[in-house]
């Protein structure tokens, strides 16, 4: 008997995981590796999941963070984030440590740090730990690429998986001569190892961003297009943040 119900409780999380990741909207971004040893900055993040039909609801997600850091290498999360799909409710609450191994050199373009994540999530859900290697690469001309690797594991609960999932992250954008950058965002969550499963069971997004600043307000204004069945077609995101 406790061997189906921890069964029934594994399925029925991860039924909720599988509605959840294909309604949410995503507030996640491409971050850098790089530490700026000042850095105090408050950050409101807001993105829309678009209805495709009229038997959906649109999906809201807000997430609110400040980080700071703590030296040259090391900086401080932590966010706070809700959801609204047809009820505004609280989604998770997450604390970050990035470091920052690799500072490029003066004639260099490459520089690489490593983000440890802990996430509790509402209600049942399992919580979560991620391991994310983000890089960047700089070039002339203001052209820039990130790109990151990420693993999660679930704990915490009888209905947490055991397996490592993956996902990737990338980008390639370009400073213009006000200030501004321009570029694409690219999203890929794989799944759990052994479980990959087809390219449209998988979640794959891709879209155009403007980065900015207004006074003493950054933005990132971002589109993204899902390409599989198990994300919407059109995401839109508002990222507003402040330095102090």
């Amino acid at each position: 008997m406790d061997s189906v119900k921890s069964k029934l409780k594994y399925l029925l999380s991860v039924s909720a995981l599988f509605v959840y990741f294909n309604v949410a909207a995503s507030v996640g971004g491409v971050h850098g590796p790089n530490v700026n040893p000042k850095d105090k900055t408050l950050e409101l993040r807001s993105s829309l999941a678009q209805a495709d039909n009229a038997e959906q609801d649109n999906a809201w997600t807000h997430r609110l963070h400040y980080q700071q850091a703590l030296n040259d290498n090391l900086r401080a999360r932590i966010v706070l984030q809700y959801r609204d799909v047809n009820n505004f409710e609280y989604d998770s609450l997450r604390a970050e440590l990035l470091y920052n191994f690799k500072k490029r050199a003066p004639n260099g373009y490459w520089s690489s740090a490593v983000r440890f994540d802990v996430r509790t999530r509402r209600s049942n859900l399992p919580e979560d730990y991620f391991v994310t290697w983000t890089n960047q690469w700089d070039f002339k001309d203001g052209w820039r690429t990130r790109g990151l690797v990420i693993f999660s594991r679930q704990f915490n609960s009888d209905a947490a998986s055991s397996r490592t999932a993956f996902e990737t992250r990338a980008s390639i954008s370009k400073g213009l001569a006000n200030g501004m950058r321009v570029g694409l965002d690219f999203f890929d969550t794989f799944g759990e190892f052994g479980e990959f499963g087809n390219f449209n069971d998988q979640r794959h997004l891709v879209g155009p961003k403007l980065v900015g600043k207004i006074g003493k307000l950054n933005f990132q204004a971002r589109y993204l297009a899902g390409l599989t069945s198990r994300t919407r077609d059109n995401n839109f995101s508002l990222f507003v943040s402040r330095s102090f």
